[in-house]
């Protein structure tokens, strides 16, 4: 029995790496900020540098999935994302860690939908399969709340390199127990990749990350207006190649996007990680620049957020057994605004058990009950054979809103208040954490409810 869900361990250790590659830097960043002299906004692209390449080439490592031997294409992914991140142990300069941390994000677009894919097939549809995906999400969450832990401890015993560092040996050790444990997977021989329609797809999704944030910047709203005219040319020569695709397959089937989960899912995951990504990109730099705690300190700090994560997650796969996802959308979204909003009244001496601490537990829950939804919800009616692409239709969306929220908040939080140029003032946090509830309740809230019951597991 045990032996069973030994695929499962690998799978969501996998998973994992991309939650827990993300936190792991949180509590570091500071410091790299430090030692480079940068600002916050462009400490944001070792984020969103990560964040973009994650989005621009998931569709990529989606048909890779549907195409090729799903535990090949696994395991080629954990090397890059290994890789990437000894390139940025060993940068000298900040931009070689951004360029590291762009390595990372393609090996974890090759590597999450080649995970979820595989976990579709290996755990049938039905009760065991809802469990199985709650259970991968509890345990991102759970690599979240290690990576915060660790990444603080190690940053303030050995320095923010040695992340990266324990990044490597994790991926490593997930490849090995992943070729030990996992099924080889078929080969799906079809027509092959069109790949001028793949790139303007990538180069589209890129386009629109870069055009926030040079959005976010002072003085670059004139080429803001170039770069979404690029963007829009890449996704119209895209739209064309999906009409006139002769016997090529395109990279993302335009008929995918018609199933009314799909749609969903994708809106909703792009704005719920605009504001959780923005948001805990920030918290870090409130807890030491205006707290002024430890990098240590502060990523024990935000460890509740993982823990009620993790929670709230495991009790999500077993609600949506009877209520469907729409529910938990909902709540996991309200909750997840109300707990960013009530960071809004934390003090420069506000007690941490106060707001902060209320606002990660709140947060947190919202976090969990509206993950595994979102990613249920991504792949209800479509065929099995294409779950890799449809998985990775909802993480590009979930990427772009990750990569988009650090930088454009960051803009934000440093447009107001009297903070220097590697600081961001109190109030900038504040008016940060508002604009990213906002908008998730704007927009997120009125996606979710339009869900019907067709688009429930029954």
């Amino acid at each position: 029995m045990l032996v069973r869900y030994v695929p499962l361990v690998v799978l969501s250790a996998a998973a994992g790496l991309d939650a827990g590659g993300v936190a792991v830097l949180n509590s570091a960043l500071p410091s790299m900020g430090a030692q480079f002299g940068t600002s916050a906004q462009n400490l944001s692209w070792a984020v969103t540098g990560y964040a973009l390449a994650f989005a621009g080439l998931l569709l990529c490592g989606g048909a890779l999935a549907d195409r090729l031997r799903r535990r090949r294409v696994l395991v080629w992914g954990l090397a890059i994302v290994a890789a990437g991140a000894v390139l940025a142990f060993m940068a000298p300069e900040f931009w070689l860690v951004v360029a590291g941390r762009v390595l990372q994000g393609a090996g974890a677009a090759i590597t999450m939908p080649a995970a979820t894919a595989l976990l579709t097939s290996v755990y049938p549809s039905g009760r065991v399969r809802s469990r199985a995906l709650g259970v991968f999400s509890a345990a991102q969450a759970g690599c979240y709340g290690a990576g915060l832990v660790l990444g603080g401890v190690v940053t303030s015993a050995f320095g923010w390199r040695w992340v990266f560092a324990l990044q490597a040996l994790a991926a490593v050790l997930t490849a090995v127990a992943a070729v030990r444990w996992l099924p080889l997977g078929a080969q799906h021989h079809g027509r092959r990749l069109d790949l001028t329609g793949a790139g303007a797809l990538v180069a589209a999704i890129i386009l629109i990350v870069l055009s926030a944030d040079m959005a976010s910047r002072p003085g670059g709203g004139p080429l803001v207006g170039v770069i979404l005219a690029a963007a829009a040319a890449a996704g119209y020569l895209w739209w064309r190649r999906g009409r006139t695709r002769g016997g090529d397959a395109v990279l993302l089937d335009r008929s995918l996007l018609k199933a009314r989960g799909v749609r969903t899912a994708a809106v909703v995951a792009s704005v719920f990680y605009f504001c959780v990504t923005g948001s805990l990109f920030l918290l870090p730099l409130y807890l030491q620049q205006v707290r002024g705690m430890s990098p240590a300190a502060s990523g024990l700090a935000v460890l509740p957020v993982s823990l009620a994560v993790a929670a709230a997650a495991l009790l999500a796969g077993r609600l949506m057994k009877t209520h469907g996802p729409r529910p938990l959308l909902a709540s996991g979204i309200v909750l997840t605004a109300g707990g960013v909003l009530l960071w809004c009244t934390a003090g420069m001496h506000s007690p941490y058990q106060g707001a902060v601490l209320a606002g990660l537990v709140v947060t947190g829950i919202g976090q969990g009950l509206a993950f595994p939804a979102i990613t249920a919800t991504g792949l209800r009616d479509v065929p099995e054979q294409a779950h890799g692409t449809a998985s990775a239709v909802t993480i590009t969306a979930l990427q772009i809103g990750s990569g988009i929220g650090p930088t454009v908040l960051a803009g934000i939080a440093q447009a107001v208040g009297t903070a220097g140029h590697t600081t961001v003032s109190l109030t900038g946090h504040h008016l940060a954490y508002a604009a990213a509830a906002g908008l998730l309740l704007l927009i997120g809230l009125p996606a979710a409810a339009r869900l019907t019951k067709r688009t429930e597991p029954k």
